[in-house]
């Protein structure tokens, strides 16, 4: 008995993990574009403007820092972690910076994960940081301060946001966003 012509034969099918693969890299498709449009258009981001989030984090000998120990003036807050190439880049310009501006308040908030305070603390030293950096473990104030890229920098001025950055800033930026703050 020959096959109707109207119906394919086993032959001219498409074998069964083909189609689940296309169907899935379908799927796979939509979410990554869904993710994609909701990153680049529709996230929040960072806080522009307003009051700056308060904090209490451990500073690297385990001594808290609080944001109302730092509000008045001009203050910078640079979220960063470890193993962020851009971060890591851009600490020779922010220990300038804060050598040159000692007198400003220069926070580094790590958001590394599981690792000890005593470990980040040689990595920081390593790294060259002179500046105080403190540990945001579980990334509470980063996600309070809207911050999913790093590194991400705050100006801050008497407790308020005056200017955020993303990605890797210099001695020249800071300085020229202090000076438009007088």
């Amino acid at each position: 008995m020959e096959p109707s012509s109207g119906s394919p034969t086993i032959a001219e099918q498409e074998p069964f993990w083909l189609g689940l693969a296309r169907d899935w890299g379908i799927a796979l498709a939509v979410v990554v574009g869904v993710f994609v449009v909701w990153s680049v258009f529709l996230a929040p981001g960072p806080r522009a403007s307003g009051p700056a989030p308060a904090f209490e984090l451990p500073d690297l000998q385990g001594s808290p820092l609080s944001l109302a120990q730092i509000d008045e003036g001009p203050a910078i807050l640079n979220f960063w972690f470890t193993s962020c190439g851009p971060c890591r880049h851009e600490i020779p310009e922010l220990a300038r910076f804060h050598d040159a501006h000692p007198e400003v308040p220069l926070i580094g908030v790590s958001v590394d994960r599981d690792m000890p305070a005593q470990r980040l603390a040689a990595i920081s030293r390593r790294l060259g940081i002179n500046y105080t950096v403190v540990h945001d473990a579980d990334s509470a104030v980063a996600r309070r301060y809207g911050v999913d890229l790093f590194p991400t920098t705050f100006i801050l001025h008497d407790g308020e946001i005056h200017h955020v950055k993303m990605g890797e800033v210099d001695q020249d930026y800071l300085e020229s966003m202090l000076a438009h703050q007088h």
